[in-house]
């Protein structure tokens, strides 16, 4: 099949899947705005993406034009391939940025098949309904206004879990599949890391127990502020654990705090004065290479994500083999089995930090933890079966348009 795949970030979330559909034989031609490195076998037709004046705009109405100005230059790079003669036989697309709004305009006769994540619920931005200011509802209006465009034109929607399928109106769930991205395969062969070096001055020994938290971006939808508020506690009551955490100051799903800082700052301010800063070790965004060898690495992972959409990196960690403690909630039900392959958790900081201690005393548990982590995965999450899913229904949606 000739596949066209966009997203304002290519490779973006068709990071894995992209090259594995090139391998299958497909062709594959591309759109985005980044200059991220792509699989060579992709030809990548970018864009450039600026925004001129915007004094005098709404606030609520800045993310439209950046939609709209968005849909535009995708639009005029699907006009190139158009006029070259090359038109797809489905369009792979994540819709979150406006991207899709044109396209079905210029290739009409085409399927559209979109990566919707979820619908934006009050929750989701830690919100109690009933308690949502004018300016919050426009939010989600607006936002969930975007992803209900995109199911009118979409032929298909993929999410990855069953939760993030429920979050949709009722009216769309007869377009909606639940397929992952899956993890390759190769990743369940790793072999775990008994000492690893993560900064010029810190080794993690063999004998140390080592607890991670990792997020693309360090914020309250992560559970990153309940995270740091445990650290006190835990390391006063284990005292040669090691903390290593990973990820960026932006806000991908939170709100940023009101000042200006980051959440990172935010915390540290609060609980900078409590912790031992020789035993927690806070990375900024780290290359997936090295991501990986600190899942290899780690004893423990302390996943606090609300229910929302869930991180890659969760079913990466379990590939790997490490054991997880996570928040209690609907998307960690489907994949965490308590006692089993990992922990579900849930109250205030105090008892994170009681729950981590009580489950690093139980080193053979976490192991056996780990290895049945990687048997959760199978089938349902790895890559070549998630690709036979995919495909399956790709094939379905040329034949039926």
């Amino acid at each position: 099949m000739k596949l066209l795949l966009v997203h304002q970030n290519f490779p973006g979330q068709f990071r894995d899947l992209s090259p594995a559909l090139c391998d299958r034989g497909h062709e594959l031609k591309a759109i985005g705005s980044s200059q991220r490195p792509t699989d060579p076998r992709i030809e990548v037709l970018r864009y450039e993406h600026k925004l001129g004046d915007r004094s005098g705009i709404h606030p609520h109405s800045l993310e439209v034009v950046e939609w709209i100005h968005r849909s535009e230059q995708v639009a005029i790079k699907a006009m190139e391939l158009k006029q070259r003669g090359w038109a797809p036989d489905v369009m792979l697309v994540h819709p979150g940025w406006g991207e899709a709004l044109l396209l079905r305009q210029v290739f009409p006769s085409t399927p559209l098949v979109i990566w919707p994540e979820l619908w934006l619920r009050p929750e989701h931005l830690g919100i109690n309904p009933g308690e949502m200011s004018v300016g919050q509802m426009q939010y989600l209006r607006i936002k969930d206004w975007l992803v209900d465009g995109a199911m009118a034109d979409a032929s298909i929607a993929i999410v990855p879990t069953k939760y993030q399928a429920s979050t949709f109106p009722e009216r769309w769930k007869h377009k909606i599949e639940v397929i992952h991205e899956g993890v390759p395969e190769a990743m369940l062969q790793l072999q775990r890391i008994k000492k690893l070096t993560i900064t010029k001055n810190v080794t993690l020994e063999e004998s140390t127990p080592v607890v991670t938290f990792i997020s693309r971006n360090l914020e309250p939808m992560r559970g990153f502020p309940t995270f740091m508020r445990a650290l006190p506690s835990l390391l006063n009551n284990h005292p040669t654990v090691q903390i290593v955490i990973v990820g960026g100051d932006e806000v991908s799903y939170s709100n940023a705090p009101g000042d200006g800082r980051s959440w990172r700052d935010l915390m540290l301010e609060e609980v900078g004065d409590r912790i031992d800063h020789n035993r927690v070790h806070i990375l900024n965004r780290i290359p997936h290479e090295q991501l990986q060898k600190l899942y290899l690495r780690s004893d423990l992972h302390v996943y606090l994500s609300k229910a929302f959409v869930l991180s890659w990196s969760l079913l990466e960690l379990m590939a790997c083999g490490t054991p997880v403690l996570a928040e209690a909630n609907p998307m960690m039900e489907e994949l965490i089995e308590p006692g089993v392959n990992g922990a579900l958790w849930r109250g205030n900081p105090e008892s994170l930090s009681h729950a981590i201690c009580k489950l690093l005393q139980s080193q053979d548990e976490l192991k056996r933890w780990g290895l049945q982590a990687k048997q959760r995965l199978h089938p349902t999450y790895l890559q070549e079966h998630c690709l036979d899913q995919l495909e399956r229904l790709l094939l379905k949606q040329t034949c039926c348009f």
